[in-house]
């Protein structure tokens, strides 16, 4: 992940006149890679040659990126590190968030939220980090019964039905 950090630094700093532009290009890399498992395989296969794992990815991202992001691509490609574009994007969007202030809050709950109870957490968190850019990810998950757990930074917040069945056990087992 070190090297994957330095490829994203070093592209951050070069790509600073267009940084809304790379941000996209990274963002469709890791929604790619998110979404086709199988890709990351391939490009971290050893017996893949880097000829090959070039063309896929010159194939699946060619003239849907910048030209700064197309260069980091040729780049990894010569150097036969193209296994590393997944951490590479994901390294860029944090350098990205921390340069714009933007904080990301990831919330698991029990049901979809609704649009009103979405922005009264978004009030909350912005009030906890003072920062007006919250980037709010909403995953659900039927196990927490009810409730909510909130991740951000090194905060985490657990209001979840599970999460207070499981103290209530631990205490009771003490």
């Amino acid at each position: 992940m070190k090297v994957a950090k330095r490829y994203a630094k070093a592209l951050f700093e070069l790509s600073a006149d267009q940084l809304e532009t790379v941000q996209n290009d990274m963002q469709l890399i890791k929604r790619t890679f998110e979404e086709n498992p199988v890709l990351i395989k391939v490009l971290k296969n050893p017996t893949v040659p880097a000829s090959k794992k070039m063309a896929i990815v010159e194939q699946i991202f060619g003239q849907k990126v910048s030209a700064a992001t197309r260069k980091l691509l040729q780049l990894l490609g010569q150097k036969d590190r193209l296994s590393l574009l997944q951490d590479i994007a994901v390294a860029f969007d944090r350098l990205y968030k921390a340069h714009k202030g933007i904080k990301e809050a990831k919330l698991t709950s029990a049901i979809p939220l609704t649009d009103d109870l979405k922005s009264k957490i978004l009030a909350k968190v912005k009030d906890i980090t003072g920062s007006n850019q919250i980037h709010l990810i909403n995953t659900v998950d039927p196990s927490l019964i009810g409730g909510f757990i909130l991740n951000l930074d090194d905060l985490r917040y657990d209001a979840s039905v599970s999460g207070k069945l499981a103290k209530i056990k631990s205490k009771l087992e003490a």
